[in-house]
């Protein structure tokens, strides 16, 4: 169901400027490629204790962090989870399946929260409640993305079409259902990277 207009427009522009910081995340495969694997978790690991010191100060109200959700004003906002779970990603995983697993974080994560911003009941980790899943479209455009970035990158990771297709279930379900762990929500941004990883290193092992 639709939102009323004034409410999905100020959402979607709102996602669209946390997106646009989102993307930024494409540095991890670049690094990947470009430096190899070791090079760029070091400097993710510098990226991320920078970010550490830069959260401490907002939770402290001393500084001000743009593009921070409503709900993470008084916790640990995603921007850390996505640099922990790329630190993660790059360390546990072979170098292709980590560069594919962050680029369904970085675009499929996108695609789905831009879907998500015009549609109702779209947040299912907000009121940590298990088994809550996002509505079928966000979970097929989701997926669908995920499976279009495998195929793209393909060219150049040389995954078949077989393990990103595990990646993208990974993803998807990472995506699209509320994980809740000693009743606190686990963020997207650990775990589709994590999880889409985990499911293609699987498959490369099938």
């Amino acid at each position: 169901m639709i939102d009323t207009e004034p409410q999905w427009r100020t959402n979607l522009v709102r996602e669209i400027k946390r997106k646009t910081i989102h993307i930024t995340g494409l540095s991890v495969p670049v690094g990947i490629l470009v430096f190899g694997k070791i090079y760029t978790a070091g400097m993710i690991a510098l990226a991320l204790g920078v970010a550490l010191i830069l959260e401490a100060g907002r939770l402290r109200g001393s500084i001000s962090l743009p593009a921070t959700r409503d709900h993470e004003q008084e916790k640990v906002a995603g921007y850390i989870y996505y640099i922990f779970g790329s630190l993660v990603t790059v360390a546990l995983f072979q170098p292709m399946i980590a560069l594919t697993s962050m680029l369904m974080l970085s675009l499929g994560d996108a695609v789905s929260g831009l879907v998500g911003s015009v549609l109702m009941n779209s947040n299912v980790r907000e009121q940590n409640v298990r088994w809550r899943f996002k509505p079928l479209p966000i979970v097929a455009c989701m997926f669908l993305a995920c499976m279009a970035i495998g195929y793209l990158s393909s060219s150049l990771t040389r995954l078949p079409w077989e393990i990103y297709l595990f990646g993208a279930l990974g993803a998807t379900l990472a995506d699209s259902m509320a994980l809740v762990v000693c009743n606190r929500g686990l963020d997207d941004n650990l775990t589709i990277p994590i999880f889409s990883g985990m499911m293609m290193s699987l498959a490369a092992l099938l």
